[in-house]
């Protein structure tokens, strides 16, 4: 056979796509690609970096001070903060921040004659905002001070009452944060500060640690908590203060608690599973599961059929029909949703019954209800469609529609993107809001919300697709605004349809966007302001008919772990943490991890990961990033499906079985026959200590199992044996 050139191929590839555009294809149509269709995809990341009069207005700042011209050099600092219009600015080659944290983080490292003249012209603002905010309760005016005022004397005061409320509400990461930045940073000399810490505080540094080490025991992260501890009494051995309330002996109190936190009992675990991954942090343990009866019911789900395409085969087993495991239901109450991409459903969990006694169990459906498109991607599609919903407050937040987000450059077809609605299941799921996006932009997945606000990605299509987070409000669909996060090749290279489903991550009031375009991002809840952006490494070649792995990744957003963000990007074969407050990357897995498909779940120290196999990371000391456990330890590639935490426990599937293994242990507990009962694996979840599976072409719902008798009676003989 004649070898094909790198641009006979690209042509070749577009003719594909252009006949993919055309009415209603059939996928016969489709041919296999030519054995070389290899991509090479640039390193650059493209930022709304800050232009060059910035940067000018920066190095005239850098001459000032070496000329302790003060004065001078404060101004235009501060002239820039109040410009900064959402610029990034680089701290490290890997890292950026806002330009208005970059320069709070230049103002606190002046000298310090530069900073009492600094000091002289804000202070007596900031004080206003501190005692105004210390007097009423209100968390906004001491924010103000740390957003426009950090290096002033007030600074310091501000974090630490902030943190105080953080502790106060459960929000244990903030709480750290606020307070690391006060504690002073140990740096080499001559090194320069790459995240905003206070320069000089007057505060008790043991008051301070102290309440470090009480927010990483309050957390469960035992190991942290006795590292913390220990630093602590090397640096504060015979400290006292007020902690918990009274006075104490800082030592002993902690100490007294770290063990005593050991016998607490486990959090009650909600029920609910109202978006993917269980919670907006997507790191969720569901309750555990009973045990597996018969089956109770079975729903059909709308085959969505692995069309000829680079990505999805992993999901079909051998000789079964083309049926992806598209499906990720949730949960509320007695109520089980699950959309695809003309309608969504609601049953009652118990009885796989329409929820509310109708004879069908779909609320919503498409006006065209695929009269005039199915739902299936064009064939040669990079990527496959997944539905996800987000319930929050009586709401239900999807994206319908088309699940393409990306088209060829070159394609004249006539397409309806995909669009967001909102349904008021306490009205039965009436239809509250509809959204469709603008020409040229395209919904990246469900959204998530916080009552007020709905929050989604969002993907402008270009050659080199742009990565966008938007916010709505939740009542009335009405745009508040949208904030640009990157850009970046894609193996698509512009000639191929992309079929996305970036799906954001929620803690607090920030926003966690793993882009799959070689940048992990934070931004603001209230503005969409950018926190911080970070990039890691990508994957920047390949080759079109055997992609790696870990392009497989298209549901993956970040897992927030107690202050850390744990991401396993679609376009590199790692896995990699980042610190949630600063983006500071933390540990980087190696390439042995690239068939990781899903982050279950952090417990006991570990990340537990699926895709092949079964995987327990390491998530803290020098192993960080290295695998522990695994299974199977041969060449056996099991998985099928999503699995989940559920109460201490590991559920995993396979095509025929599901296997039960312990959270802390990895040891094997239970193996959990499917094929006798008929039912192939899938993606699972717990309701009401049932399991559910979401396979290609059925929901099941199965009984909690039940002994007999004689069950019975042989175990109770048996115990009293012992």
């Amino acid at each position: 056979m004649k070898r094909v050139g790198k641009t006979t191929s690209l042509e070749w590839l577009l003719a594909c796509v252009m006949l993919a555009g055309g009415a209603a294809p059939a996928a016969a149509q489709f041919q296999p690609f030519a054995s070389d269709n290899r991509f090479e995809l640039s390193e650059t990341v493209q930022l709304d970096r800050a232009d060059s009069a910035v940067l000018s207005q920066l190095e005239r700042v850098d001459a000032c001070l070496d000329d302790e011209q003060w004065d001078e050099a404060i101004e235009t600092l501060r002239r820039l903060m109040e410009n900064s219009d959402g610029k990034l600015l680089g701290v490290t080659q890997k890292r950026y921040v806002g330009l208005r944290d970059w320069v709070h983080l230049r103002l606190a490292s002046l000298p310090s004659e530069a900073l009492k003249l600094y000091r002289g012209r804000v202070d007596p603002l900031a004080q206003e905002w501190y005692e105004s905010g210390m007097a009423s309760g209100e968390r906004r005016m001491l924010e103000r001070v740390v957003r426009q005022a950090f290096a002033s004397s007030w600074g310091d005061d501000a974090m630490m009452a902030l943190g105080e409320m953080a502790l106060e509400s459960g929000d244990y990461a903030a709480a750290r944060w606020y307070w690391q930045r006060i504690v002073p940073a140990e740096l080499p000399s001559n090194a320069k500060p790459i995240w905003p810490g206070y320069p000089d505080t007057q505060l008790d540094l043991a008051a301070v640690r102290a309440r470090l080490v009480l927010v990483s025991i309050l957390e469960g992260s035992t190991a942290r908590a006795a590292d913390d501890l220990a630093q602590f009494v090397r640096l504060h051995p015979d400290a006292r203060g007020r902690l918990g309330g009274q006075e104490a002996n800082y030592v002993e109190a902690l100490r007294s608690l770290l063990a005593e936190s050991k016998s607490w009992p486990a959090v009650g675990v909600d029920a609910n599973w109202p978006t993917f991954a269980g919670s907006p942090r997507r790191n969720k343990i569901a309750p555990r599961l009973i045990d597996v009866g018969k089956v109770a019911w079975r729903v059909p789900l709308r085959k969505v059929a692995a069309a000829p395409s680079f990505l999805g085969a992993s999901d079909t087993p051998p000789g079964a029909p083309r049926a992806l495991l598209s499906y990720h239901p949730v949960l509320v109450g007695n109520l089980l949703l699950f959309n695809n991409r003309l309608s969504i459903s609601a049953l009652d969990v118990r009885t796989g019954q329409a929820a509310w006694g109708s004879h069908s169990t779909a609320i919503y459906r498409d006006e065209l209800d695929g009269a005039l498109h199915d739902i299936h991607n064009p064939p040669g599609t990079l990527g496959v469609p997944r539905f996800s919903m987000t319930v929050f407050a009586d709401k239900l937040f999807a994206r319908m529609g088309s699940s393409v987000t990306g088209r060829p450059q070159q394609s004249t077809s006539v397409y309806r993107p995909g669009y967001l609605v909102c349904l008021d299941l306490a009205a039965e799921g009436r239809l509250q809001w509809k959204i469709t996006p603008q020409k040229g932009w395209t919904f990246e997945g469900s959204p998530l919300g916080d009552g007020a606000n709905v929050y989604v990605g969002m993907r402008r299509n270009d050659i080199r697709p742009q990565a966008f987070v938007a916010c709505f409000d939740a009542q009335t669909g009405k745009h508040r605004w949208r904030r640009f996060i990157c850009g970046a090749d894609t193996p698509a290279q512009g000639m191929l349809h992309e079929s996305t489903h970036n799906l954001l991550t929620l803690s607090g009031e920030m926003l966690y966007y793993n882009t799959n375009l070689g940048a992990v991002a934070a931004i603001a809840t209230s503005d969409g302001r950018l926190k911080w952006v970070s990039l890691y490494p990508r994957q920047t070649h390949g080759n079109l008919s055997k992609l790696g792995q870990h392009w497989r990744r298209d549901l993956n957003p970040c897992l927030y772990d107690r202050g850390n963000l744990l991401v396993a990007p679609a376009d590199s074969p790692r896995v990699f943490a980042f610190d949630a407050a600063s983006g500071q990357m933390l540990w980087q897995s190696g390439s042995e991890l690239a068939d990781v498909t899903h982050l279950l779940g952090a417990s006991n120290d570990h990340l537990i990961a699926g895709g092949d196999k079964l995987y327990w990371i390491d998530l803290n000391g020098a192993n960080a990033g290295r695998i522990s456990h695994v299974w199977p330890q041969g060449r056996e590639k099991l998985g099928y499906g999503r699995g989940l935490l559920a109460g201490d426990s590991v559920l995993w599937p396979t095509r025929e079985k599901i296997y039960i293994f312990d959270q802390k242990t990895a040891r094997q507990r239970k193996v959990i026959e499917l094929q006798p009962r008929a039912v192939s694996g899938g993606n699972l979840l717990v309701a009401q200590g049932r399991l559910l599976i979401a396979g290609g072409t059925e929901l099941v719902g199965f009984d909690i199992y039940a002994p007999t008798t004689k069950e019975k009676n042989k175990t109770i003989a048996f115990r009293g044996s012992q």
